[in-house]
């Protein structure tokens, strides 16, 4: 039978209770008490050392919600021994861990809730879960520092509460999970794309583009390619919607989006900044069908045909100088017209007289 993770404390709590009676005395754990505001409400947060055993892991999480949501875990004590695995699997999971050895403690605390379910933290705790496995007498891993939330606060108060802490505050999340926490307060808790802003000190733009890279991670992405280290590829996602070309590309078509998940997830794009080439190849529709098919250096060699100021400075220039004179404005045209002097009609023949040389060494134009 299947335990909710509410039964599996209780448990837990039992057999340390059970434990305590036979066990001397333990010491006495000292509080910290902080006092803090959260949305116009000031809340008291206590700083405990915990046993790591007692603390659940939060299968919520953005780093691991959408692997939890996919697979057949079960629930209660099988759940949280899935999610510890699919923690401890992940190579940054396992970093942390030397980390934390090399230090001797965490630099920050996790964040828990008043049922010991982790807020904020699910790595920090597996992780001393490991330490605590692989050193049984250091008595330096027998409890994890934590900052305990009262009973009363509600979801939205610990929502921004991370926000503050891992959003716009200095000690960052993953793209990832900063994306996943900006989606979760839009579309969770209802706040406007301008209130997320500003509590997280960002601009509403940015929210924008997080809320849909977001999506478009979990809901094709991860869906495809699943697996804790497949966040990592968060960052090719937010490039598509931070550029124009792109951000059209990809929500003009519904077969666009398919596409560029499987690119990434096949490593046809294989590094971030192979995004950005993107905006030349989705506009070329000859080097867009090699990409497809054969990958980047195909479509790459069309460009460098079809497109030559992408890897020449002069066609380049000429391309922008192009831009330029169709958009000339009205009153460098009359500078030109009017001029006695002679300096604006000097550089406007010397251009031309440099081009009608260009185009003779050319052969012609035909």
């Amino acid at each position: 039978m299947r335990r909710s993770p509410a039964s599996v404390q209780e448990a837990r709590m039992a057999r340390r209770s059970q434990a305590a009676v036979k066990a001397p005395a333990a010491t006495v754990i000292v509080e910290q008490v902080d006092e803090i505001t959260l949305d116009k409400v000031k809340v008291q947060v206590r700083g405990q050392n915990l046993p790591a055993e007692d603390i659940l892991l939060d299968p919520t999480n953005p780093r691991v919600a959408n692997t939890m949501a996919v697979g057949k875990f079960g629930d209660g004590q099988q759940m949280q021994d899935a999610l510890r695995d699919v923690l401890w699997s992940d190579p940054d999971v396992q970093d942390l861990y030397r980390s934390v050895l090399a230090n001797r403690g965490l630099i920050e605390r996790i964040i828990v809730r008043s049922n010991m379910v982790v807020a904020e933290g699910n790595c920090r705790t597996v992780v001393y879960r490991k330490l605590r496995q692989n050193f049984p007498d250091d008595p330096t891993w027998r409890t994890i520092p934590a900052r305990v939330l009262p009973a009363d606060i509600t979801d939205r108060q610990v929502a921004i509460l991370l926000g503050e802490l891992h959003v716009g505050g200095k000690n960052e999340w993953s793209p990832f999970e900063k994306a996943g926490h900006i989606h979760q307060l839009f579309t969770q808790f209802g706040m406007v794309q301008e209130e997320i802003a500003k509590i997280l000190k960002t601009s509403k733009t940015a929210v924008n583009h997080n809320i849909r890279a977001f999506e478009a991670m979990k809901n094709k992405y991860l869906l495809a390619f699943p697996g804790p280290g497949a966040v990592r590829k968060f960052s090719y996602f937010l490039e598509v919607y931070k550029k124009p070309e792109l951000r059209e590309w990809i929500t003009g078509s519904p077969q666009a989006i398919d596409s560029f998940v499987q690119w990434v997830g096949t490593e046809k794009i294989a590094q971030g900044a192979h995004v950005r080439e993107l905006k030349d190849i989705v506009s070329d529709p000859r080097a867009l069908a090699a990409f497809d098919k054969q990958g980047r250096e195909a479509a790459m060699k069309i460009l460098n045909q079809d497109r030559p100021e992408l890897n020449s400075p002069l066609f380049k220039l000429m391309v922008e100088m192009t831009e330029a004179f169709d958009d000339a404005r009205l009153d460098d045209i009359q500078r030109v017209r009017k001029d006695t002097r002679g300096g604006a009609k000097a550089i406007v023949r010397k251009l031309s007289e440099a081009m009608e040389r260009f185009v003779d060494l050319c052969d012609g134009l035909e």
